[in-house]
């Protein structure tokens, strides 16, 4: 007779802000607490608390990121060419450029937005370079939000000092 140890296929899903595991920094579902890298989980549950639609709205709450602009955490004058020259909504992250945007870690072009992202992994080290991205900076990360094939519905309003309706 083999004895085999047991093993649990969960399927559980991030309580709030805390999430238990992470695909970034091994590309294996690994705990967040066994990964040897930096990497940052932010659930739907703090994207929806934040009001954080883009990823400009959501780096400013997150550690080792910055970005230029009003709402911003720095000014966005380059050293570069156009040194005058303010950028909104320019990214850095550990001080280098923006980090590279990835969906299921697939590099895209394509904006995430928080009505269908369930959770955003930003690694913010070298480390993102051995998983064929290339980035100094890191990646971040959205993953789109599960089906449920059940019906449901929901319907949300939000207005901003702004003027803006969404």
């Amino acid at each position: 007779v083999l004895l085999l140890s047991p093993f649990i296929v969960s399927a559980e899903r991030e309580e709030g802000y805390v999430a238990r595991a992470t695909l970034a920094g091994t590309r294996v579902r690994t705990a967040l607490r066994d990964v040897g890298s930096s990497v940052s989980v932010v659930t739907s549950r703090f994207l929806e608390d934040t009001s954080s639609t883009h990823a400009a709205q959501l780096l400013v709450y997150t550690p080792n990121t910055e970005v230029s602009g009003p709402g911003g955490n720095f000014l966005g004058a380059g050293d570069d060419v156009n040194a005058g020259e303010v950028r909104y909504g320019q990214s850095r992250v550990r001080g280098l450029l923006a980090a590279d945007h990835t969906r299921d870690f697939f590099l895209t072009e394509i904006p995430w937005d928080s009505y269908n992202t369930e959770r955003i992994d930003l690694q913010r080290v070298p480390n993102s370079v051995l998983f064929g991205i290339g980035s100094p900076a890191g990646i971040i990360n959205s993953s789109l939000a599960r089906t449920t094939f059940t019906e449901t519905h929901r319907v949300e309003m939000k207005v901003d000092n702004f003027g803006t309706a969404r």
